[in-house]
């Protein structure tokens, strides 16, 4: 359905295991094509040529997933401080790798957060990650999703472009302190004293031992850690 080298934009929970492995080895060949830019053979897509900031950043989000369903990885790959430049995202790409799940989760190849059926599920998915970047938004996308004023398809288009927007931690804090309400009665860390990157590991060994499945549907869970690692 895709050529060998598609780079898929829905976050990395959708995507089954068998697909996320597949996602990973790609990624991981590309940013080290990277290196060898001048190269006239570089497998990097053309439309992300110019953006492999923002390609390793995609490849630390299928690690993260990774890491949060427990399956072996390479680790995170360093990123610049720099602005991260995200490839303009196509509506007919996006329809067409959401065509993909679908079809792999009607056979029975399933992701960690389930395919929405709704503009409603899809909203709980990614309302954390939004929360994360900018709280205006994240109420203001909640109203209209209430009221049913945004197309699914628009609304998928919105997400996606959203989480590419790099979270402050301010706002990775408020959105996991958020999420922390689902697991409190089961840890005894403060989210308001524990750092970030232990509070969002927590988080995450939480939702999957006592299988919290409005947590275990959110994009949240897994790509906000990724946005925690060091810059190079």
């Amino acid at each position: 359905m895709f050529p060998n080298n598609t780079v898929f934009d829905i976050d990395a929970g959708f995507l089954d295991d068998e697909l996320l492995a597949e996602q990973m080895r790609l990624l991981a060949g590309l940013v080290n094509a990277r290196s060898r830019a001048n190269n006239a053979d570089s497998r990097v897509p053309i439309h992300w040529q110019g953006h492999e900031d923002a390609l390793a950043m995609r490849l630390n989000h299928v690690i993260e997933e990774m890491r949060l369903r427990g399956h072996a990885n390479p680790g995170s790959v360093p990123l610049t401080s720099e602005a991260m430049l995200w490839p303009s995202l196509d509506a007919g790409a996006l329809q067409a790798q959401l065509a993909c799940v679908s079809a792999r989760a009607a056979d029975n190849k399933r992701g960690r957060i389930r395919l929405p059926r709704n503009d409603h599920e899809l909203w709980a998915s990614y309302k954390y990650s939004i929360l994360a970047r900018n709280s205006q938004s994240y109420q203001t996308f909640g109203q209209r999703v209430a009221v049913r004023s945004v197309p699914i398809e628009q609304l998928w288009l919105s997400m996606v472009n959203a989480s590419r927007v790099a979270p402050s931690r301010g706002g990775i804090q408020n959105a996991l302190q958020h999420m922390w309400g689902y697991v409190s009665s089961q840890s005894t860390l403060n989210p308001q004293t524990e750092d970030l990157a232990g509070l969002a590991k927590e988080l995450q060994a939480l939702a999957a031992n006592h299988q919290v499945s409005y947590l275990l549907n959110s994009t949240a869970l897994g790509e906000l850690r990724s946005w925690l690692k060091p810059k190079a």
